[in-house]
């Protein structure tokens, strides 16, 4: 069963060639800049929906279609969203038992290792919050 996505490859991948901490952070603030695209409804902006463990404000939404889990995120702070985006992108399409088995080994695989800790622990926290939504969606019946 392979827990991730093309796109979590894709970031994977992209940190990986960036040996520079600022580029990476540039490359971070760009995925963001580009998810702006990308329709997050401000009605979603409540705190139903609102991941605690994060400095910044982070919404994060969960749309389960065929026992997959499909998630969509805001943040108020550029980069944060750029890291939002990151994880919803990358851990989409999942069902609630591989969302499960997920773990910090794909955190570090992103190889954010220029975070703050602060924010690594952001990161962490964001990873528990998906797998939560996809628990809760699971007994919900949806």
């Amino acid at each position: 069963m392979s827990l991730s996505s093309d796109k979590y490859d894709e970031f994977v991948e992209a940190l990986e060639i960036i040996d520079d901490e600022d580029m990476r952070f540039e490359y971070i603030i760009d995925v963001g800049k580009k998810a702006k695209k990308q329709e997050f409804l401000k009605s979603w902006q409540v705190d139903e929906n609102l991941m605690h463990g994060c400095m910044s404000r982070v919404w994060i939404v969960d749309e389960p279609e065929n026992d997959r889990h499909y998630f969509r995120g805001d943040s108020d702070a550029i980069i944060v969203k750029g890291l939002v985006t990151m994880m919803t992108e990358s851990f989409s399409g999942l069902t609630g038992e591989e969302l499960s088995e997920l773990n910090i080994e794909q955190v570090h695989r992103l190889n954010l290792g220029a975070l703050t800790t602060q924010r690594q622990v952001g990161m962490l926290a964001m990873l528990e919050h998906l797998k939560k939504l996809g628990m809760k969606n699971a007994r919900n019946g949806e």
